[in-house]
């Protein structure tokens, strides 16, 4: 599978862009905001790359950042987003505008994007929100040096097996603060956080 490609541009459109390395020309895919971003013809550009691969095509995607070809390969995930359209959420929304309307459920601008309709926007949604919240948690939970961090690993893992949902445990958390974590026990702690739920 082909992870990286460093060459120089031989054609560039909206939608691809061919590049030359070790005497190959790479055909890749890319999104409209990607395009942006290309040097010139002649130039030399280095990309990440997803390699697509079906029983009838492989194609390569192309992206210059990590965020957005992690956003791509869960875009890809839900039933019924092809490639094109992974690519065109990508030209219309940056992933933190993507990230703001899948947690806010926003159904209306998920359909601005063509080819979703109101039925796949709301399936996107669905797939993805809690992938987006859990994430948020695992950061909010882990960032910096915070300490206890391990120990509200384990509540949030615990609150799952309970029941609840990434939201209301996100919000749960979210509350505790870091001085009642430091010195209490994992079962103290998610006491703390039941009463929040």
């Amino acid at each position: 599978m082909i992870a990286r490609l460093k060459g120089e541009i031989l054609e560039k459109a909206p939608s691809r862009v061919v590049i030359a390395s070790g005497g190959i020309g790479f055909e890749v895919l890319i999104s409209g905001k990607t395009f942006e971003k290309l040097p010139g013809l002649g130039e030399v550009v280095e990309m990440d790359i997803h390699t697509y691969v079906r029983e009838d095509e492989i194609r390569l995607v192309g992206f210059f950042s990590r965020e957005d070809r992690e956003i791509f390969l869960k875009l890809l995930s839900v039933s019924g987003i092809s490639i094109k359209i992974a690519l065109s959420t990508l030209t219309i929304y940056d992933f933190r505008e993507l990230r703001r309307i899948i947690t806010a459920r926003d159904a209306d601008m998920a359909s601005r994007v063509p080819g979703i309709g109101k039925k796949l926007a709301e399936r996107l949604i669905l797939e993805l929100k809690d992938k987006f919240e859990e994430e948020d948690m695992m950061e909010a939970g882990m960032a910096g040096c915070i300490p206890g961090g391990d120990k509200i690993f384990e509540v949030k893992q615990a609150l799952k097996t309970l029941g609840y949902n990434s939201r209301e445990i996100s919000r749960a958390l979210a509350k505790i603060r870091p001085g009642d974590v430091e010195d209490s026990k994992v079962e103290d702690i998610l006491r703390i956080a039941l009463k929040e739920v």
